[in-house]
């Protein structure tokens, strides 16, 4: 596959100087692949900026691959591919909903939190949240998360879940309600995030993470977000305890939690 014929976009990396880095890379906008670098190839710098990398990588080799080692080849001291070979990434197992939407089918807009962007689709007349794993060690949250809105849909307590975003068959995360003209919560919200809260509490889950960016307010009303580390509980003395501590958590004025989805 020559570097003339192919147009390559980098869509996310995990950089490090001195360990391997990877990076989730679109081909000719169809087929997504996986490259992981060796440490000592290129500069960090060069590697988190895409018209750099993609100008330092060697030509993708042919063939049906999607993931691909970039090492230091002995014969020459040039990076070359090591290995181009298929490999059939986890997923979801928890696709509960009815929906499916391909992430070559959307859009991809701004960037909110890391993994969480806004998108367009032509499903849905409004910007929607795709929230999905760049790599495969993060499937395991997004596998929780996906049971997680499985337990609250209709309940109205976090964004409507829209259906799953796959990739290449295997589903990598989900679509969700973009929040309109929201804000975070502060402690002037604490009576409708304790409503938010006790609501998800009488499905017996634990949130596990009610920082003050965890709750968008839209008019009166508090929706939660973020539910990777919610769980069931039918201990009512931990469920207390999170709505015991919600006050401590709004009056929290640090960055703690990211930035939310605004």
């Amino acid at each position: 596959m020559t570097r003339s014929s192919t147009n390559i976009e980098l869509l996310q990396a995990e950089v490090a100087e001195n360990y391997q880095s990877f990076f989730r890379l679109l081909v000719n906008g169809r087929s997504i692949k996986y490259v992981t670098i060796n440490p000592g190839l290129y500069s960090a710098d060069d590697m988190c900026f895409g018209p750099s990398l993609v100008s330092l990588l060697p030509a993708l080799p042919a063939g049906d691959w999607n993931d691909g080692l970039v090492a230091k080849n002995e014969t020459n001291g040039q990076p070359h591919f090591a290995y181009a070979i298929r490999t059939a990434f986890p997923g979801v197992k928890n696709a509960w909903n009815k929906t499916s939407v391909d992430y070559t089918e959307i859009v991809v807009g701004n960037k909110l939190r890391t993994g969480i962007y806004e998108a367009k689709c032509n499903l849905f007349d409004d910007v929607v949240v795709a929230k999905f794993a760049r790599f495969d060690w993060e499937i395991q949250y997004l596998e929780s998360e996906t049971t997680a809105y499985q337990w609250i849909e209709g309940y109205d307590i976090g964004p409507r879940f829209l259906g799953h975003l796959t990739e290449d068959g295997r589903v990598i995360g989900f679509l969700m309600e973009r929040i309109k003209d929201a804000r975070h919560a502060g402690p002037q919200d604490l009576e409708s995030c304790r409503k938010a809260l006790s609501r998800l509490h009488c499905l017996g889950i634990h949130h596990g993470d009610t920082n003050r960016f965890n709750f968008l307010i839209r008019g009166s009303q508090a929706v939660l977000i973020d539910f990777d580390s919610a769980r069931k509980c039918g201990d009512r003395d931990a469920l207390q305890k999170e709505l015991e501590h919600l006050p401590n958590s709004l009056e929290d004025l640090s960055r703690r939690g990211g930035g939310g989805l605004l």
